[in-house]
């Protein structure tokens, strides 16, 4: 998935964290948990530089392993899981609680969209480096390209034509949907 699909399911895993808890929140509060959810929905995929900087390229090539980024600490679960319950344990406030509960929540949703991809990601890491996906985990890289464009431009024609892609569009209108109405 996207940036913009990862930062709609977070917004839409903290937007249903505040609407079942009912939280007593100042507005401003709230609007912030919600950036914040966008934010830590995106952000297992902050290893992209990680992955960067190690095969020195933001495109595949011959013999390269497209799934790189997900081997990093940011995509385990267990940690965004223990951050949060950290924060929201050791939090004085009710905003801090919830800001805990923010991490774990919309990180978790980076993770569960992940999976829906062929790459999946280490849900058992530490205890087992087995990829889960819902299909055809472990898959390397299916686009070959010599050049920034070229890798792009194959990307962007077979993910219009993967499910994920519709997926996407549907977690982003609902996001905007539901940010219009609150």
């Amino acid at each position: 998935m996207l940036p913009p699909g990862h930062v709609a399911g977070g917004f839409l895993a903290g937007y249903a964290l505040l609407k079942v808890t009912k939280p007593e929140l100042a507005p401003a509060e709230y609007n912030q948990l919600l950036f914040w959810a966008m934010f830590f929905g995106f952000a297992p995929d902050i290893d992209n530089f990680f992955a960067f900087a190690k095969v020195k390229s933001w495109w595949y090539k011959q013999g390269m392993d497209n799934t790189i980024h997900r081997r990093f600490f940011t995509h385990f679960p267990i940690l965004w899981m223990l951050a949060g319950l950290a924060v929201y344990f050791f939090a004085q406030s009710e905003y801090y609680k919830y800001f805990g509960l923010i991490i774990w929540v919309a990180s978790w949703s980076h993770f569960l969209l992940d999976s829906i991809s062929a790459y999946g990601i280490e849900w058992l890491w530490p205890f087992s480096k087995k990829v889960c996906a819902l299909k055809n985990s472990g898959v390397k890289s299916e686009i070959v390209a010599e050049s920034f464009v070229e890798y792009w431009w194959k990307f962007t024609k077979k993910y219009l034509a993967k499910p994920e892609f519709y997926i996407e569009v549907l977690l982003i209108l609902t996001a905007i949907i539901i940010y219009f109405r609150i």
